[in-house]
């Protein structure tokens, strides 16, 4: 990972959220990326090393959680902080557990916010798993 900004990339297809997101972070001194796909996304992480990944749970052709998984399943970034962004309440009460339980030994997200984001309560999240020692 680069030495400076803490890099933030947001997953997700919906331009309004990627456009608030971005500009939010951005104004708090995080560097950005986004991507829309999965597909994109991860090769997005290789790219950009990002510090965080803002994930959304449903995304078109394959789920964000298939990307929480895949990522979880590779050594190089099974310790990244993800954050899984939804609006499914099911999913907010059980922190994934009910998609995950399918996906043995996976560790879960590393937090999950409902839709529409807050921005202090995103920025507490961010800054908490930024001050964590990996795995934590």
């Amino acid at each position: 990972m680069s030495e400076g900004e803490p890099r933030v990339l947001i997953v997700e297809d919906d331009p309004d959220i990627v456009d608030y997101l971005a500009s939010f972070l951005e104004d708090e001194g995080f560097e950005v990326a986004t991507a829309s796909r999965c597909s994109a996304a991860f090769a997005m992480v290789e790219r950009f090393e990002p510090s965080v990944v803002l994930i959304d749970a449903l995304l078109p052709g394959r789920s964000g959680l298939e990307l929480l998984v895949r990522l979880r399943r590779d050594p190089r970034w099974s310790e990244l902080p993800l954050v899984v962004v939804t609006g499914n309440d099911k999913l907010l009460e059980d922190d994934c557990q009910s998609y995950l339980g399918a996906h043995d030994g996976v560790r879960g997200p590393d937090g999950v916010l409902g839709k529409p984001v807050d921005r202090t309560t995103l920025l507490a999240v961010i800054g908490k798993l930024l001050s964590a020692p990996a795995g934590a």
